[in-house]
């Protein structure tokens, strides 16, 4: 089943837009209360703004709650957890993603889904065979997928690599695109929430962390 069936039809873009709505209205004491401290925790605006890569390479703007100082936004397009340019705010609320939740709003405008390949700066496509990279950017781009589950450790593992961009744009970039081409060609109806219970799971729990830094290491180590 690919996105030119269901998985495209308006009633879920509907859907999806209209529980990112309803998440926002529970969650905005949680919003103003992240938004206050990222204000009192370093000069810079309260929200990031990037262009990433949507549906079929269409650039568009991406929003998070900004963990980068900001004169230093504009560096590489990785940080290992110990990037200098990571806020003190950041290194608490980066590894549990809160700095992702203004993505609702893409939600909102159809630019995103809950579930779909994370978006990304163009700059890391290019280690990326163009195949698989066609294949990639025809699904329309989510919070969650599950190479972001099974890597969610890659910032701590980078944080021990001599270069944590290369790393990570060379390696662990392309396999976690083939992994989520692999999902998301032969998802099935409940995959999704399976995706969202997962994500749940992992950020909560930090259920598979010590199998995600063999899997990285390992993945690594091949190079």
């Amino acid at each position: 089943m690919t996105e030119d069936d269901q998985w495209t039809r308006p009633r879920s873009h509907r859907l999806g837009a209209l529980v990112a709505v309803l998440a926002l209205l529970l969650l905005w004491p949680v919003l103003l209360a992240l938004a206050a401290a990222v204000r009192l925790d370093s000069r810079g605006p309260v929200i990031y703004s990037e262009q990433r890569l949507g549906r079929d390479g269409k650039p568009f703007r991406i929003y998070k709650f900004r963990t980068l100082h900001p004169a230093s936004e504009d560096g590489p397009p990785v940080a290992a957890s110990d990037d200098s340019r990571i806020t003190r705010l950041g290194t608490w609320i980066r590894p549990i993603h809160l700095d992702e939740l203004p993505q609702l709003f893409n939600i909102v405008r159809g630019e995103m889904r809950f579930v779909g390949p994370r978006p990304t700066r163009s700059e890391l496509w290019a280690s990326v065979d163009r195949d698989l990279r066609r294949r990639a950017l025809a699904f329309t781009p989510g919070l969650t997928s599950p190479a972001s589950i099974r890597f969610n450790c890659e910032d701590d593992v980078l944080a021990e690599c001599m270069d944590p961009v290369r790393a990570y744009r060379d390696i662990v970039f392309p396999a976690k695109v083939a992994m989520d081409v692999r999902h998301f060609e032969s998802r099935r109806r409940w995959s999704d929430l399976e995706v969202i219970i997962a994500t749940a799971c992992a950020v909560l729990g930090k259920r598979g962390e010590q199998n995600c830094r063999r899997r990285l290491e390992r993945l690594l180590s091949r190079q």
